[in-house]
């Protein structure tokens, strides 16, 4: 593949190359879970009082009240990323928006224990592009001859999905430990196919298809402790250890008539095949919680996620480039404002586990850090509460979505809104 043919050339396979992640690989908070943490931006590891407990910090079930208690969230999620000049001037977007239960819990008393199930949905993306561009330049063609047509279809769908059971033990009045213990999957499917059509009758067709299956398990360890009345402090460390990993990918490539010498007849002959398991970075997060009125919540976690892990050996992407140590903070609050209604709201970060990109490489895999706030309000009746939320994410950075060239401006922004129910007795 001559690289002298600019846009048409390195807008193929690079398109899939560093600017873009099976799901979104380059942060870890894409999916606020539960309805009270989620309204509180995901710092709830010091809370974790309820079955969204079992997600967070199973130590903190201990204090679930009734006989039973389950939750259910549904949600709705819209996210736009958009890449700044990519071609001739002209920018990509590339949209995603999906509706689904993203999580459920129950928790049940048995003997000494607290034990219970749960299933989340930490990460889903269902993300199309689907854009026309006419008359770009064409680099080093004959005189006169440009870009006429240039049609780009992308599409990519991915998941991550835990579910799993849960058991937690008060030691003493003060002070309980619990453990979930999850089995992971994660999918995503990629679909990129361009046509480009030149002034002089030429074409190049690219197909590409990349599939990628992970399974394995997501422990969840968690510690919570009430050093005062009005102070609770949770530790929780989690980590995902792949056991099995199939990723295939299959291109095809048709250029004709651009150039007499530059005609490109490439078919797949079926799917490449690899089992490489990547290394998954141990996370730590800490959290406190401060209840200076019986109707007042403060909370913050803090979140270290750690490349080396427990091995010793450093994480990395899917497209094999380099992800660093991440530290990411939330900031929440609850106010019951009457006895069967409460405020909740927050503030969190989400930074990219990528270096910055430099301007001398190619091929780096996107850099930008995110920035969200949430909101709920909830009704409570005496066995049941039901909550309604949402929150907005923005991020800016840079991304080498086109894998040769400089790298380009990326802006994000995302909004979701959820509802919640949940019941005790």
């Amino acid at each position: 593949m001559r690289k002298t043919w600019g846009v048409v050339l390195i807008a193929a396979l690079a398109a899939l190359g560093g600017g873009s992640a099976a799901a979104d690989e380059f942060h870890y908070t894409d999916l606020l879970i539960g309805d009270r943490a989620a309204g509180m931006a995901g710092a709830y590891t010091a809370v974790s009082d309820d079955a969204t407990g079992l997600y967070y910090n199973p130590a903190g079930i201990v204090y679930s009240t009734g006989r039973n208690l389950s939750a259910s969230v549904n949600a709705y999620y819209d996210t736009t990323k958009t890449y700044k000049s990519v071609i001739a001037g002209h920018g990509w977007e590339r949209k995603s928006s999906s509706l689904l239960p993203n999580y459920f819990g129950v928790v049940q008393p048995v003997g000494g224990f607290k034990v219970g199930f749960s299933y989340a949905v930490p990460e889903s993306i269902m993300s199309d592009q689907d854009q026309t561009f006419h008359d770009l330049p064409l680099a080093n063609a004959a005189p006169g001859v440009n870009i006429s047509t240039y049609i780009i279809n992308f599409n990519e769908e991915g998941s991550t999905m835990n579910a799993g059971p849960s058991i937690a033990k008060d030691l003493t009045d003060e002070f309980s430990v619990g453990l979930t213990l999850y089995y992971f999957q994660r999918k995503s499917m990629t679909i990129l196919n361009q046509i480009i059509s030149t002034s002089n009758g030429g074409f190049e067709w690219t197909n590409v298809y990349i599939k990628k299956n992970e399974q394995g398990l997501r422990p969840v360890l968690g510690f919570m402790a009430s050093p005062v009345e009005s102070l609770s402090v949770g530790l929780a460390f989690s980590k995902v250890f792949i056991a099995s990993s199939d990723r295939s990918t299959q291109g095809t490539l048709l250029r004709q008539g651009i150039s007499a010498d530059t005609d490109v007849n490439i078919l797949p002959d079926g799917q490449q095949h690899s089992s490489e398991i990547r290394k998954t970075p141990l996370q730590t997060t800490l959290g406190i919680a401060w209840f200076p009125s019986a109707s007042l919540l403060v909370t913050s976690d803090l979140q270290y996620f750690s490349i080396k892990g427990l091995s010793g050996e450093e994480a990395f992407s899917d497209s094999g480039g380099p992800i660093k140590d991440v530290v990411n903070l939330a900031i929440g609050a609850e106010y019951y404002f009457s006895r069967n209604w409460a405020l909740r709201g927050g503030v969190h970060t989400n930074y990219a586990n990528t270096p910055e990109l430099a301007t001398d490489r190619i091929n780096q895999d996107e850099h930008i850090d995110l920035y969200g706030g949430t909101f709920s309000v909830s009704h409570f009746t005496r066995n049941t509460s039901v909550s309604v939320g949402g929150g907005y994410t923005y991020g800016a950075g840079e991304a080498q979505i086109v894998g040769e060239r400089r790298p380009q401006d990326a802006v994000f922004k995302s909004w979701m809104l959820f509802l919640s129910s949940s019941y005790s007795y």
